[in-house]
């Protein structure tokens, strides 16, 4: 009847080894989403140099096998993780719930709207980011750096130039992130108060412009967010004219071949699915911190005699 003081420590409580069987599974996925990119380099190359269509049919067939082998294994990944969310979030709402069951007529913030909202809302955010919290960044930074060391074995100085496409997303994306994290914290405290309010009779007429607040926040948040994926676009942009340009350059001087660019640019195309998982994960797991210490805290302030 009581939670872990971290969100970390929750995470390894609550999943226990099938946290570790669905991370395991990740490595699996993120290797099988590396390896066509190889065969799709060999297929070009094969088909540039003048193979023969024996050879180019068995990539193909290989490629259509690593390709059926990661969706399946990401499907499995996902089930898992889906599975083990839900399981954290009924945890939750049982710790809350037993709480509130052995506070009896004890006077408490628990026992009304702030109770309700952990129960409804925060327990699903916060059981959601939990099915995901270690197996997503092992994939997807897993995925990224195999992807960067085998660019770097390719072309060292067009490895590089990709990596030029993250780089200035490490500025704006922590500032960013930061402000959106202090308008989750409000949020959520502005629905606790909103739910007090709207159970207590002598506040009910009080309890609309508590939902102004509300939508100033959320539309504070939506600006942020979305200019943050404008910024992440634009440097995908960029980023990928830049490895075009210099690809093509050393292809005219005959320092790299046509396959290699083509791969480059592939792979460059494929970082930007994970990487943005990544910022999300971290967006996630920031918000999802704030949510949990919230319910943490509304939780350590039971009296002490309330608890059986």
């Amino acid at each position: 009847m009581s939670l872990p003081s971290s969100l970390l420590r929750f995470v390894l409580l609550s999943g226990g080894w099938h946290q570790a069987a669905v991370c395991a599974l990740s490595i699996v996925v993120f290797m099988l989403n590396t390896a066509p990119i190889e065969t799709q380099r060999r297929i070009i190359d094969t088909a540039v140099h003048v193979g023969s269509a024996r050879a180019i049919l068995t990539l193909v067939g290989l490629q259509i096998g690593l390709v059926l082998a990661y969706g399946l294994a990401k499907l499995a990944m996902n089930v898992y993780r889906a599975w083990l969310g839900e399981c954290a979030t009924r945890d939750l709402r049982l710790v809350v719930t037993q709480r509130l069951e052995h506070m009896g007529e004890e006077p408490s913030d628990l026992a009304n709207g702030t109770g309700l909202a952990m129960i409804l809302a925060e327990a699903d955010d916060i059981g959601a980011f939990v099915g995901s919290s270690l197996s997503l960044p092992i994939v997807e930074i897993g995925f990224l750096a195999s992807i960067f060391i085998y660019l770097a074995f390719l072309d060292l100085r067009m490895m590089g130039a990709s990596l030029l496409i993250l780089a200035p997303q490490f500025v704006f994306v922590p500032l960013m992130q930061r402000a959106i994290n202090r308008r989750v914290a409000q949020r959520t405290r502005l629905l606790r108060r909103f739910g007090d309010e709207i159970l207590s009779p002598s506040k009910a007429e009080s309890s609309a412009p508590r939902l102004d607040e509300v939508f100033a926040v959320d539309i504070g948040v939506f600006e942020i967010k979305f200019s943050l994926n404008f910024l992440m676009n634009l440097t995908y942009s960029l980023g990928s004219l830049l490895v075009l340009g210099i690809g093509c350059v050393l292809a005219v001087r005959g320092q790299t071949e046509i396959a290699t660019v083509v791969t480059f640019l592939s792979a460059t195309t494929k970082i930007v699915d994970p990487w943005n998982d990544v910022v999300d994960w971290a967006r996630g797991f920031a918000m999802t911190t704030v949510k949990y210490d919230l319910v943490v805290r509304a939780l350590d302030t039971l009296p002490d005699d309330a608890a059986p």
